[in-house]
């Protein structure tokens, strides 16, 4: 690192870690409109667009959570989402691409999310600047809703769908054995209106950090203990994780997901390149008594593409007639 470059960047993480540690403190929150992730360490593009084309390769993943099964009335969440992301070297950063489907109970939601990330390398590690725009479209059944006041006007009585333009933005930092992510998601708070008697959802700004580091126990065993931090308007959470890689193949750990329960995750990287990852939660509290657990898997790949050089263009000549 240059030292033209050392000094502002100083500057600059200074401010930023100053203004994200005083919105951790002043955010007091009730609720969570943003799905949950137990492996959010593999699926870190998910909570933050700075991470686009952090890797040297095209980035892929596809993720899917099962939330407190057989809650009754079948009201358990269920999210899918897919990801890709890769270097653009023109753009100097990454592009990437997000969906999201999230369904529980009476309400259905999909989430499109374009990101571009300007990366900065530097002689350790490499930061990006990232920033998405994309849509929400989100789906109410209102003949599930038991209402204790059925005649009020502003309830929805079918189904209804609403769209609305959603922001974020977020910075990355990586090495080759640590992590920081800082993100603010939903940053335009978008506002879903269903029908003309004004019935309305918004959705809270999200605030995610995240960090982790790689430990080397000996040649083949590595330890990764990881933080996630999330907050709203609503509610906050601190989820930690303790992964153990043994080789390049396979890694196993377990966790705690304050006001949650206890995390266990496993994974396998196949000799092709795909990863693959289980994590299962055992809800403590009340809420343990009425779900049989939450489920998460994702596969996972990474891959170049090779492109070939041009012809050569051959020049003809009467001389070899």
């Amino acid at each position: 690192m240059n030292a033209g470059l050392k000094q502002p960047f100083k500057k600059l993480i200074t401010r930023f870690l100053l203004t994200a540690a005083g919105l951790l403190v002043s955010i007091w929150v009730n609720a969570q409109q943003e799905p949950k992730w137990n492996q959010y360490m593999f699926n870190d593009f998910y909570f933050n667009p700075g991470v686009a084309g952090s890797r040297p390769a095209i980035s892929t993943i596809l993720a899917s959570r099962y939330q407190w099964v057989n809650i009754p009335e079948n009201a358990s969440p269920r999210t899918t989402c897919f990801s890709i992301h890769a270097p653009v070297e023109f753009l100097r950063g990454g592009l990437g691409l997000l969906v999201v489907q999230d369904q529980e109970f009476f309400n259905k939601s999909t989430n499109v999310r374009l990101n571009y990330a300007f990366r900065i390398p530097f002689r350790t590690f490499s930061m990006g600047l990232g920033v998405y725009g994309g849509m929400i479209q989100t789906s109410l059944d209102g003949t599930k809703f038991r209402p204790e006041t059925p005649n009020d006007p502003l309830l929805v009585s079918s189904n209804v769908q609403a769209n609305a333009f959603d922001l974020g933005a977020g910075i990355n930092f990586q090495s080759s054995r640590w992590f920081v992510n800082f993100a603010f998601n939903r940053l335009n708070q978008p506002k879903l209106q269903f029908n003309n008697t004004g019935s309305t959802l918004t959705y809270a700004r999200n605030l995610f950090a995240s960090a982790g580091y790689q430990i080397p126990l000996n040649r083949y065993w590595r330890l990764t203990p990881s933080v996630l931090f999330k907050s709203n308007s609503f509610i906050s959470q601190v989820d930690y994780n303790l992964m153990l890689s043994i080789g390049t193949r396979i890694w196993l750990g377990g966790g705690y997901s304050q006001g949650d329960g206890f995390v266990g995750l496993l994974g396998y990287r196949m000799r092709n390149g795909v990863r693959f990852g289980y994590s299962f939660t055992e809800h403590t509290g009340e809420l343990g008594g009425l779900a049989n657990g939450s489920h998460e898997v994702f596969l996972g790949y990474d891959f170049t593409i090779k492109i070939p050089p041009p012809p050569q263009k051959k020049i003809l000549t009467p001389r070899y007639f």
